[in-house]
This record gives structure tokens, C-alpha cells and sequence, in this order.
């Protein structure tokens, strides 16, 4: 029997829709979701290749502790419970020789946040983090000054002047968002990319500008 089964890829932040073929119970393809303007029914190679991971023979399926030195390799298979009690006893250990505060909690963002400052803040520190000072601060700083809000979509497709610091779009894992930047330059935009190196982006843009590492501002 062969099914089709929508869901969403989770191989990245941007969590696309995706549809999975399954054969007699097997995931044996994923692509995008057909009916997807976004993304056109397309994914990336990372989530394309999700199914892969699920079924690799190497794939760590159950808690392991390490049992020799560091670097030895040697490791036991324990249960959740265990597993559980070990991290709490290590949290413990620090908590009490260096105090909550010398624990950092991080995670990539999302609707489970809360549940991790939750922990955070009964364990008792304040140092919780995601990938967005890495990555899409500066942009969240900037609408919420300007507009006050975050949340305002960019319409790459209809862009007429894009000039991009440093963001590598074509070799980028966003695909609605590559798309949308193809597509305009098919329409006429124009692409222009700040960054020193020459990435598949600059090779696409109509201007690349090569600047010195650490010298963006």
C-alpha cells in the first residue's frame, strides 16, 4: 500500500511543508508540499534526505552514557529514566559548586520556548538564549524600530533592489525564499551582494562587493 502523508520538515528552522511517500509503512521519498505556493511542491537536499537519517543503521536511537575517558568511544545504552537522572545529578553538582547562574539553557526558537525558560528560571538562572544573535537579530531589532513588529513578511518575488550583506540565499537552506529571489531578478530586480566571499549569491548578483571580514558596519 502506498500513502501520502503531509507534514512538515524540521531538518531546519524554516520548517517547510513537506509530503512524505510511504510504501507499506516505509518512508521511501519526501518532497515538497505540492499545493505550496511558497515553495512550489521543491525542498532542499538537507530535507530530502530526512527519511535517510530515520532509517540510518548508525542512528543513536536510546540514551547512552559515557563509560570510558573522553575520546575513547566506549558508551552504554541506558533507559530515558536513567539518562534523566544523570543530567539532573550533573545540573546539581553545578548548581551547588558554581551556582544556577553558571548554566546556560539554549534551543533554536520556537513555540516550545517557554517551556525552556520555564526550566530556566526554576533552576534559577536568567542566561537563555536561541540562534537568533547569530543569526536574524540584527533584522528583529530593525522592524521592531521601524514598524514595531517582527513579524512583517518580506515579499522577495516583487523586490526591485535588493542589496543582501552577507546573506548567502542560493546556497541557503530557505527555500521559499530562494525562489522568491529568483524570482525577481527574473523580473528585472536587481541583486547586489555585500560579502567578502564569492558564494554562489555573488556570482548571481549584478554587483559583488568583496569587503574585508569584520569590517560590515
Amino acid at each position: 500500500a502506498t500513502d501520502f502523508v503531509r507534514s512538515y520538515c524540521e531538518m531546519c528552522t524554516s520548517r517547510c511543508p513537506i509530503q512524505a511517500k510511504v510504501v507499506d509503512g516505509k518512508t521511501v521519498l519526501i518532497t515538497g508540499k505540492p499545493d505550496w505556493a511558497a515553495t512550489g511542491g521543491t525542498v532542499c537536499a538537507r530535507g530530502g534526505s530526512g527519511f535517510s537519517q530515520l532509517y540510518d543503521t548508525q542512528r543513536i536511537q536510546k540514551p547512552m552514557i559515557r563509560t570510558g575517558e573522553r575520546g575513547e568511544g566506549k558508551w552504554r545504552e541506558v533507559s530515558w529514566e536513567e539518562a534523566y537522572s544523570f543530567i539532573a545529578e550533573k545540573m546539581g553538582a553545578i548548581k551547588t559548586k558554581h551556582g544556577p547562574e553558571a548554566m546556560a539553557f539554549a534551543n533554536r526558537g520556537g513555540t516550545h520556548m517557554a517551556y525552556m525558560v520555564t526550566l530556566a528560571r526554576a533552576f534559577g538562572t536568567p542566561n537563555t538564549f536561541t540562534h537568533e544573535a547569530t543569526c536574524p537579530q540584527a533584522r528583529t531589532v530593525a522592524l521592531n524600530a521601524t514598524f514595531g513588529t517582527p513579524a512583517l513578511g518580506i515579499d522577495y518575488s516583487n523586490v526591485k533592489y535588493l542589496l543582501s550583506l552577507g546573506r548567502n540565499h542560493f546556497e541557503g537552506i530557505h527555500v521559499a525564499q530562494a525562489r522568491g529571489v529568483m524570482n525577481a531578478i527574473s523580473k528585472g530586480g536587481k541583486l547586489v551582494s555585500v560579502d567578502p566571499r564569492y558564494s554562489v549569491t555573488s556570482m548571481k548578483a549584478h554587483e559583488w562587493y568583496p569587503i574585508k571580514p569584520g569590517t560590515d558596519l
